[in-house]
C-alpha cells in the first residue's frame, strides 16, 4: 500500500510518499501547482508524524542531519552518490566532482550529476548541496529557487 502527506514549507507544498512503510519519494512542487498523488495512493498524514516534524525542526534550524535515512533503491553508483551526499556536512557545499570521487569514479560528474536528478529524497538526502567546481549554483532536480533558499537556510543557521 502507498501513503502520502501532503505539508507545507517555507518552499511550497511537499508531498512525502511511504511504500511498505518506507519513506521512498519527497516531491517538490512547482510553482503555483498543487500536487497531484497518485491515483491508488491513500492519504494518511499520522504515518508521517515523525518525518514532519523532523522537516519541521530542518526548516527552523533545530535539525542539522537527518536521522535513519533510507538509502533509496537505484544503480549501484546512484547509490554510492546519494550515500556521498549523507557526508557533506550542514552548511557546506562539495562540486559535481567531489561527489563523483566520493562515489568512487572520478571522472564521473555528469554522471553523479544525473544521480543527483534521480534523487528521490530531496532535502533529505541533501543533493541541494552540490555545487558546480566554478562555485556556481549548477541544477537541481526541483525548482532552483527551492536549492537557492536551502542554501541560505542552512548557511544562515551555521553562522
Amino acid at each position: 500500500m502507498t501513503y502520502f502527506a501532503r505539508i507545507d514549507t517555507p518552499v511550497g507544498e511537499m508531498l512525502l510518499v511511504k511504500k511498505q512503510n518506507v519513506l521512498n519519494r519527497i516531491i517538490f512542487s512547482k510553482k503555483n501547482e498543487q500536487l497531484m498523488p497518485g491515483m491508488l495512493w491513500h492519504e494518511d498524514k499520522a504515518k508521517f508524524s515523525k518525518k514532519i516534524q523532523e522537516i519541521s525542526d530542518y526548516f527552523s534550524g533545530k535539525l542539522k542531519k537527518f536521522p535513519n535515512v533510507p538509502l533509496p533503491k537505484g544503480t549501484g553508483f546512484q547509490q554510492k552518490v546519494w550515500k556521498a551526499l549523507l557526508d557533506v556536512p550542514y552548511g557546506s557545499t562539495v562540486s559535481y566532482q567531489e561527489i563523483a570521487i566520493a562515489a568512487g569514479s572520478p571522472q564521473a560528474c555528469r554522471a553523479a550529476g544525473n544521480a543527483l536528478n534521480k534523487n528521490p529524497l530531496p532535502l533529505i538526502i541533501p543533493c541541494h548541496r552540490v555545487i558546480s567546481k566554478n562555485g556556481t549554483i549548477g541544477g537541481f532536480g526541483s525548482r532552483i529557487d527551492i536549492k537557492e533558499y536551502l542554501l541560505d537556510l542552512e548557511q544562515n543557521f551555521s553562522k
